[in-house]
């Protein structure tokens, strides 16, 4: 099965989970109370949706159609992703930026600690997972405690009908549903190194102001505490501004070298290559999280409510995610391989070499 086919699997089983939810909540439409969406979305739509994904599934796995209908799906599952994403509000971007704030810094304690004293992989499995463990623990209670956890699902159908849109369109211009090869100009290692090396520098500025802004608050000049707020409000503050600050550190180590070989403080993994997928993964799926703030915040901004904080710090950080996606594809387009699925070869079997 290719790489188009399979990810009508994840489309199809969004699809079909948000049309048993439509259908419930159609029937039972007193359990559908605590939706906490963006904006309010009928039951009979979530039905609707989910049928109509369904079918957009089978369609896009289905080889003979024409060049109209095809381009139509494909517009359908892009449609559908910015659907999720206009629908999820900023609550799950906030519950994954509590959790990485308090679960950051003890798992980087702890990754020390287990690189200094050679604990091995189940020392350090058990060392690390724990406190990121904890975290998700605490995302989900976040989630849970405002009852916005129902948002994670319309974040769940941005990822997999985004992924369904890109292979789809790969497909409909005759290209690797896997790989995209072969793809334009910009999309070789020597360009991708060029353009790539300009925006990830770009995107690592962008959470610079509301780190420093939330850093204030170890100075007798704090930025936008509240006030009468306590030493927990404190906290929350200081570690969201040390998470943000450290966001900027993993985005630039897109073009360091350390971004292509796990560093030596990493145990176990020290001084080995960093799988392609893993960077690239990552800094999409936060890049996705990230648009969640750039939705909020263009609401914020048409309706008026501005203010010195958010024009400074919060403007620059809900840039971040577009540009974080740019700087993940500009990786993955410098270093990918050759691809299994397609008998296209990279320009360039060697590594486009990063300049310090």
């Amino acid at each position: 099965m290719n790489a188009h086919r399979w990810t009508t699997l994840p489309a199809a089983g969004w699809s079909a989970a948000t049309a048993a939810l439509g259908l419930w909540w159609t029937l039972h439409p007193s359990d559908a109370g605590g939706l906490a969406l963006a904006f309010e979305v009928p039951p009979g739509w979530l039905l609707g949706v989910g049928i109509g994904g369904i079918a957009v599934t089978l369609g896009l796995r289905t080889r003979r159609r024409s060049a109209a209908l095809r381009w139509g799906l494909l517009g359908f599952a892009a449609g559908l992703a910015g659907l999720c994403l206009a629908v999820s509000g900023h609550m799950p971007l906030l519950a994954l930026a509590y959790a990485l704030a308090f679960a950051g810094p003890p798992a980087l304690i702890a990754a020390l600690l287990a690189r200094a004293f050679s604990v091995g992989v189940k020392g350090t499995s058990a060392m690390v997972g724990t406190p990121l463990a904890a975290g998700l623990l605490l995302a989900l209670t976040i989630m849970v405690g405002k009852g916005a956890h129902w948002t994670l699902l319309s974040v769940a159908g941005c990822l997999v009908w985004l992924a369904l849109a890109v292979t789809s369109y790969r497909v409909n211009r005759g290209r690797c549903a896997a790989c995209g090869r072969p793809g334009a100009a910009w999309t070789h290692p020597e360009s991708a190194a060029r353009w790539g090396r300009k925006v990830t520098i770009i995107a690592a500025l962008m959470p610079l102001p509301y780190g420093l802004a939330r850093l204030t608050w170890f100075t007798p000049w704090p930025i936008a505490f509240p006030e009468g707020a306590g030493w927990g409000i404190w906290l929350t503050g200081v570690l969201l501004g040390f998470a943000s600050e450290g966001g900027a550190i993993l985005t630039r180590g897109l073009i360091r070298p350390w971004g292509e070989v796990w560093p030596r403080w990493v145990p176990v993994l020290h001084g080995r290559p960093i799988p392609v997928a893993v960077p690239t993964f990552a800094a999409l799926t936060v890049a996705v999280m990230l648009a969640l703030l750039t939705v909020h915040l263009a609401g914020t901004v048409t309706g008026g409510d501005l203010s010195a904080l958010v024009i400074v710090a919060f403007v620059p950080l809900s840039l971040w995610g577009p540009l974080l996606a740019g700087a993940a594809m500009a990786y993955y387009y410098r270093r990918r391989q050759a691809c299994a699925h397609c008998p296209e070869k990279p320009l360039h079997q060697a590594q486009v070499a990063l300049t310090a």
